[in-house]
């Protein structure tokens, strides 16, 4: 036999307050009790008074707070989406600035935006393809905007999360769960990862078709996989990280021999990967100390451990992720750190999910308990740290404007310049418009392109051959603190005073140096008249080929002046010699610090154009008969 909860007696609010008694409902009611109401019998002497049972005016301050926590148990999709929604907005509103992770996002969008049909950004690291950071993101950032779309990636995805959360049977406390996942979202907008966080919202609806597929439709196997796949290459195209994530996912399944869910998942971010290789090259390494790897390894650890012998795939998936955690910090690749992210997002939602299977109070709950606080104090502090260490100085916004002009027209454009990075590495996304960058904000292509910031070997010698190397004509050192990782010491060298840099101008904010002597990017018979981020124009002397400091990439095409492709070489009719009219492009023979830069053959003199349309077959290529 079972009772209501105890209520407040009217007009009572002291602490000696009793419950009001209530009948235990009869186990043995017959149909006809239940269907008749009780009869009330009112004097007319007290039928004007209030009745005994009706609310104070006043009414109950805390009946608010409980009717919306009852609503959101109730309803925790919709809860976890308005409360991510919210605090995507506060994001927006307060702490989307425009340095770290969001200047390199900016930059992409506005070149996307610039030069949407371009495959190639000639303003970081001498040439770069957008598609070797993401296929999508940067295309849906220049339409919608960077911060609407993590805004938009981040509500998504903890609407996903929390449906996932809810279609799990084994999940009792999915609230929880998904507010969980809220605040690792949150975190991960606070860092400003938006091209990851567009993929990950992909990556869980195609976690979702798996895992929530109607029961009705349990026979449609195929159908899962139509619509999982396409999301899972989308996952991929938007983020090769969060495609990795769903790798993850997708070995755990395999490995749990549950093949349809595995090879839904697995096999489009595989395709992604190779299709985009092959046609977008791209090589790098991204860093991973021991103390970066520490955390996401005991994160996987402890949720093997902790979480019931039952959750299999969880169990699984938790012993890939850290095998993948040791192998990433063992063999250098492009994900390095990257790899930190998966434990940053799901660990604390898949140990708040374990905390109900516990006793409470017993040494296995306050571990959970631990680990899980542990966990958040990590993502959060993480978070903050990134708002705080990337805040551009008011100078990137207010005070850009006298530095452009200097370089305008001292004629940086028909060079590079190397902006020493700040530690918001907003140079990254304010200035490529203007001129063409040295560097960027890629730390795999960084450390791959110019490995003497990172491995000790930078000085006043080896600095000036790196500029000589890729043709930087001017050097700018802004105010402020520089990137802790790969700047810190060429601050130090260029503030120092090196004798082939010339001071230009400076203020407050700047100092502008120019090198001495610099090296070209195009050697005789050619000579830059302007590099811009979309295009390069030559104007070549005499026919010949022309040695252009250029990374090469075979999208690299031959133009016209309003940017379309001129033919290649073609042979004559009735000969078996080729008809170079608008000349062609070839990879130049690697060079002794590994640079394989781009040779163009001039057919005659005249003025030159080089752009990189989308088209098949990509660029202007030299047939080998001519070279």
């Amino acid at each position: 036999m079972t009772t209501a909860d105890p209520t407040r007696k009217e007009g009572r609010s002291g602490p000696h307050d009793g419950g009001a008694i209530r009948l235990p409902a009869s186990t043995s009611t017959s149909p006809t009790d239940r269907t008749q109401a009780p009869k009330t019998v009112t004097s007319p002497d007290t039928s004007q008074a209030p009745a005994a049972s009706a609310p104070p005016a006043h009414g109950n301050p805390h009946a608010p707070h409980r009717r919306l926590w009852a609503y959101a148990h109730r309803h925790p999709v919709i809860a976890a989406t308005v409360v991510s929604a919210v605090t995507h907005v506060i994001w927006f509103l307060f702490f989307a600035n425009s340095g770290g992770d969001l200047a390199a996002q900016d930059a992409w969008a506005e070149f996307v935006g610039r030069h949407p049909a371009s495959a190639y950004n000639l303003a970081w690291y001498g040439g770069m393809h957008p598609v070797s950071y993401s296929v999508v993101s940067p295309y849906l950032m220049a339409v919608i905007g960077v911060r609407p779309t993590m805004m938009l990636a981040g509500t998504v995805s903890a609407a996903l999360t929390a449906l996932i959360l809810c279609r799990v049977k084994a999940v009792r406390n999915p609230l929880a769960c998904a507010l969980a996942a809220d605040f690792a979202f949150l975190c991960n907008a606070l860092s400003g990862r938006v091209t990851f966080g567009l993929g990950t919202m992909f990556a869980l609806g195609a976690v979702a078709a798996v895992f929530c597929w109607p029961h009705k439709w349990r026979y449609h196997r195929w159908g899962k996989a139509w619509v999982a796949a396409p999301l899972a290459a989308l996952a991929t195209a938007s983020s090769p990280v969060a495609g990795l994530y769903l790798g993850v996912v997708a070995a755990a399944l395999f490995l749990n021999k549950r093949r349809p869910g595995a090879y839904a998942l697995g096999l489009a971010p595989v395709a992604v990967v190779a299709a985009s290789s092959l046609l977008f090259p791209f090589s790098g390494t991204q860093p991973m100390s021991v103390g970066t790897a520490s955390l996401p390894f005991l994160y996987g650890v402890l949720v093997f451990f902790l979480v019931p012998k039952e959750w299999k795939t969880v169990r699984v998936g938790a012993a890939v992720y850290a095998v993948g955690v040791l192998l990433t910090w063992a063999v250098d690749s492009q994900i390095g750190s990257n790899i930190s992210r998966f434990a940053m997002l799901f660990a604390g939602v898949i140990l708040m999910a374990a905390l109900p299977y516990t006793a409470p109070r017993t040494p296995t709950w306050w571990i959970v308990l631990i680990a899980f606080a542990g966990l958040n104090f990590w993502i959060g502090f993480k978070g903050v740290d990134d708002i705080v260490r990337t805040a551009p100085t008011a100078s990137w916004t207010r005070e850009l404007a006298p530095l452009v002009a200097k370089l305008q027209d001292a004629g940086a454009e028909k060079g590079r310049v190397e902006v020493v990075p700040a530690s918001s590495h907003r140079e990254a996304s304010a200035l490529p418009q203007y001129v063409n960058l040295a560097r960027g904000w890629t730390r795999q292509a960084d450390m791959k392109r110019n490995p003497l910031f990172y491995d000790g070997t930078l000085n006043a010698t080896s600095y000036r051959a790196w500029l000589d190397r890729w043709a930087v004509h001017y050097v700018v050192l802004p105010t402020g603190a520089p990137d802790a990782s790969g700047a810190v010491k060429e601050a130090k060298l260029v503030a120092g005073g090196l004798p082939y840099l010339k001071t230009l101008w400076s203020d407050a904010n700047w100092q502008l140096f120019k090198v001495e002597d610099p090296t070209p990017m195009a050697d005789p018979p050619g000579t830059v008249e302007r590099a811009e981020d979309g295009e390069l124009t030559l104007d070549v002397k005499s026919p010949g080929w022309v040695l252009i400091r250029i990374p090469y990439s075979r999208w690299l095409a031959v133009v016209d002046e309003k940017g379309d492709s001129l033919p290649a070489p073609k042979k004559a009719d009735g000969s078996d010699e080729f008809r170079n009219i608008h000349g062609c492009l070839r990879k130049a023979e690697k060079t002794m610090e590994g640079d394989e830069w781009t040779q163009l053959l001039a057919p005659k003199a005249g003025v030159y154009r080089l752009a990189s349309p989308y088209q098949l077959p990509p660029g202007t290529g030299c047939p080998e008969e001519l070279q």
